[in-house]
């Protein structure tokens, strides 16, 4: 499990100003600058001048600890130059421990300083030029292309500083990593459009698949048929003829009570030759007749 030396330690001040604990291996000579300061002590002396020059670089325990970046608090143009990286990368490859990516190292910096130092080098120390390589080219430090770059001049302290310190030829202006926040926006706000337009075309569809199931009146109603709410009350109802009832009048057909059955006397019809006169009315009992 990797052990990593928090930026809370890297990136904290101590009384003493800049300095070191870190040991590096007699192989590494090489990284030392002019003064014999080893990469870890060049690396608290930059890291000192965004901390009101107090800055400590401690040393690595084991070979599987490294230096974490800086967090978002501590992401200033110190910590996130490309020179400060590849010197702290030197500083725990002397030690044997592991070296994070640029990319990686970078993750909290909104502004990135890829071969520049934007400050004036302290006083006190120098900066070898091999801390300046294109760290974004591999996307980490160099180790072998550091050590062909050795009788290069190094940076130091300028009579009048002018904000940024670069090596003879590379004036790489700082750059602003790419933020994701556009792209995410787009994408949320894509997925919002996408998910409606499948919102309104399945409710399209609902819809007109219940308005295709819905029952037509005119089409599977059966003709003459209605539910008894949709017949109009008359006022005056049809009555239900009554059974024939000799005893009642009111039950005669109407063409024998106003005619054959009138005064309770019924009338057959006698013939004559051609002529049909009436018969003598019969009295009606009331009486079934056999």
């Amino acid at each position: 499990m990797f052990l990593a030396i928090f930026a809370s330690l890297v990136f904290a001040g101590i009384a003493a100003g800049q300095s070191t604990n870190a040991t590096c291996s007699s192989s590494f000579q090489w990284a030392f600058n002019s003064l014999g300061q080893s990469p870890c002590l060049v690396a608290a002396y930059l890291g000192a001048v965004c901390d009101d020059g107090l800055f400590l670089v401690p040393g690595l325990t084991d070979d599987t600890s490294f230096y974490q970046g800086p967090t978002v608090a501590q992401a200033n143009k110190c910590g996130c130059s490309s020179v400060f990286y590849s010197l702290l990368s030197a500083c725990a490859e002397c030690q044997s421990g592991k070296v994070l990516t640029w990319s990686t190292f970078d993750t909290n910096c909104t502004t990135v300083y890829p071969q520049i130092f934007d400050s004036n080098i302290p006083s006190g120390t120098a900066v070898p030029h091999w801390a300046y390589q294109n760290v974004t080219a591999d996307d980490g430090f160099n180790v072998t292309l550091a050590q062909m770059q050795l009788e290069a001049p190094e940076s130091t302290a300028n009579p009048n500083p002018t904000g940024t310190t670069a090596p003879p030829g590379n004036s790489e202006p700082p750059s602003h990593k790419n933020s994701n926040a556009g792209p995410i926006a787009g994408g949320v706000v894509g997925g919002v459009v996408l998910l409606a337009l499948v919102c309104m075309t399945a409710f399209w569809f609902i819809r007109r698949r219940r308005r295709g199931a819905a029952p037509s009146n005119l089409m599977q109603t059966p003709m003459g048929y209605h539910a008894t709410s949709e017949i109009t009350p008359f006022s005056s109802a049809i009555q239900t003829p009554k059974l024939y009832n000799p005893a009642d009048p009111s039950t005669f057909p109407s063409s024998l009570s106003s005619g054959m059955y009138s005064s309770g006397r019924v009338q057959s019809p006698s013939y004559t030759g051609n002529t049909v006169t009436d018969a003598p009315r019969a009295q009606y009992s009331g009486a079934p007749e056999v």
